[in-house]
């Protein structure tokens, strides 16, 4: 055999033996498609409920004024912080103090009546006394009904001017783009005229309540009359002592409101200027000036220290919820943040959503979480309602069901088989395996390929 022979036959041998090696390597990985696989592993599973929501006040005191009337000063700004104690505003106290003064001279005459009663034991002084009380009573009624009367108009008058220019600003919207400086100034003047009728409506309820407390008082004068002319000393002296009460705590009411004329926070926090609503949609925060009543809080304080996320968990899952469950707070304002906390409260109320479904406000106390989480932050919330120990488990992606049946396909020896299995707690990601599997497993991942039983397949690594 020449060399050149030998050469020959070398390189063949050497390419059947490298062939050989290929061959068993393809062989060993499969020669089908290449998948994406997991193992089968044993951990904790924790069970989870999502749900959206937004950052609210935990612990908030609305602050309201002793009675209509309008702000005089306002002494902070939105949003700053101060103490428990802290003055907020004053009222325009003219019209509480006037009513002060009034009940003052009402106690004095009620006294002088009752020391009159007592001196002279009753008889003609006193019926000359009530009689000009009654006067005085009458004159001071009539005067408060002028009051009244012309509040009322005012008040009219008030009204006609902003339903014009209401109409009028309604109109030019018609006519002139948004941000024309003529739709702007009708606007404000819209505004301008809605401020003007609630400070005469606020002057119409004062009109009312003097005309109430002068009425009362010619009552009061006129049943005093009557029992001087009738009643005998003891009942008079009764009578006056009685006037006397009820004058002390007309005076106490009167003083009580002035005094609560300077608004105060309650508690320590930061301060909130509430926009009360209108006719006309959404009303301005509280300026110098403006309109109060004891019926809308113009201010509130908010601990920030106390804030609560309350979630808005759906009424298939809401009976899996309970208070003192563990939860996972993340917020859109602090991406990559958690906050751990705890299911406080549930409400039982129903509140209905946008689209028609039905939801249930789950309270969460967020505190101590060293970040400025500040009212109205929107996230989500992961309530978990139960947990599984030692669980074994496989990703969500290598779940299959047909017909009713879970299965799975198994990775042995480069070829799938096809495995049913019995599914227990699931999550978003991941899926308890009660039977059918065991830990170590590898089981394919879901992908673009068609998988079949038996079909011969290569793990990516």
């Amino acid at each position: 055999m020449s060399k050149r022979t030998k050469i020959v036959l070398g390189i063949v041998a050497l390419v059947v033996v490298i062939g050989g090696v290929a061959f068993a390597v393809i062989g060993s990985q499969g020669a089908g498609p290449e998948v994406e696989t997991a193992t089968v592993q044993a951990k904790d599973l924790a069970v989870t409920v999502t749900a959206s929501g937004k950052v609210e006040a935990g612990v908030s005191a609305d602050v309201f004024p002793p009675t209509a009337g309008t702000l005089d000063e306002i002494y902070v700004s939105d949003g700053e912080t101060v103490t428990a104690g802290t003055k907020l505003a004053i009222m325009d106290t003219q019209a509480l103090e006037l009513q002060v003064q009034q009940a003052r001279a009402g106690l004095a005459a009620a006294q002088a009546q009752l020391r009159n009663v007592s001196a002279t034991g009753g008889g003609a002084a006193d019926v000359k006394a009530a009689r000009s009380a009654v006067t005085a009573a009458e004159a001071a009624l009539s005067a408060v009904r002028q009051q009244q009367t012309a509040a009322r108009s005012a008040q009219t008058a008030a009204k006609l001017a902003w339903e014009n220019a209401s109409d009028a600003y309604d109109a030019a919207k018609l006519i002139y783009p948004s941000g024309s400086p003529t739709l702007t100034a009708l606007a404000a003047a819209e505004a301008q005229a809605e401020a003007g009728y609630r400070q005469a409506t606020a002057g119409v309820a004062q009109a009312n309540a003097g005309v109430s407390q002068a009425q009362a008082g010619l009552d009061g004068a006129r049943a005093q009359l009557a029992r001087a002319q009738g009643a005998n000393p003891a009942s008079q002296r009764a009578a006056a002592e009685a006037a006397v009460r009820q004058a002390a705590a007309g005076l106490e009411a009167a003083q009580d409101a002035l005094d609560k004329a300077t608004l105060t926070a309650p508690i320590d926090g930061v301060v909130i200027f509430n926009a009360p609503s209108s006719p006309l949609g959404a009303g301005a925060p509280p300026t110098e000036g403006s309109s109060v009543s004891p019926q809308a809080a113009p201010f509130t304080v908010v601990d920030l220290a106390a804030l609560k996320f309350t979630a808005e968990v759906d009424e298939a899952d809401i009976d899996r919820v309970k208070p003192g469950m563990q939860v996972v707070v993340t917020l859109d304002a602090f991406p990559g943040e958690k906050f751990a906390s705890t299911v406080t409260r549930i409400n039982p109320a129903a509140q209905p959503t946008a689209t028609g479904g039905t939801v249930f406000e789950v309270e969460i106390l967020l505190e101590d979480t060293g970040a400025d989480i500040l009212l109205g932050m929107k996230g989500d919330a992961d309530i978990e309602v139960s947990s599984r120990g030692s669980a074994l488990t496989i990703p969500v992606e290598a779940l299959f069901s047909e017909g009713g049946t879970d299965y799975v396909y198994a990775v042995v020896d480069g070829k799938l088989k096809k495995t049913e299995i019995t599914v227990g707690a699931t999550t978003d990601t991941e899926v308890e395996v009660l039977e059918g599997l065991e830990e170590g497993a590898v089981v394919a991942l879901s992908g673009s390929t068609q998988y079949t039983d038996g079909m011969p397949v290569r793990v990516a690594q």
